[in-house]
């Protein structure tokens, strides 16, 4: 199963808007940029594993052999209270 697929197949997930930015794939709270960005991202490697981190600061929060297993753990690390992407922007929502 690849990551997208994996990351497909988890409920709460899939109320986030994904999207790809420097080859990981990432999870925001709102559908248009500048992305709220609550949630672990996900760097696929060169061999095969994955990498899953905070984003914007890079705090590591492991490495996994499968993608299945780096959803797990973005899951074991969503935020409280987590609900659906909106439709607007970080700009718009702090209005």
């Amino acid at each position: 199963m690849d990551l997208i697929e994996a990351a497909g197949a988890e409920r709460t997930l899939r109320q986030l808007y994904p999207y790809n930015s420097h080859l990981a794939l990432h999870l925001s709270s709102c559908t248009r940029y500048p992305y709220v960005l609550r949630v672990p991202s996900v760097l696929p490697r060169y061999d095969g594993r994955f990498r899953v981190f905070v984003p914007r600061v890079g705090t590591l929060l492991g490495e996994t052999d499968t993608a299945e297993a780096a959803v797990a753990l973005v899951v074991a690390h969503l935020p409280a209270g987590l609900g659906p992407a909106v439709a607007d922007s970080a700009d718009g929502l702090r209005r």
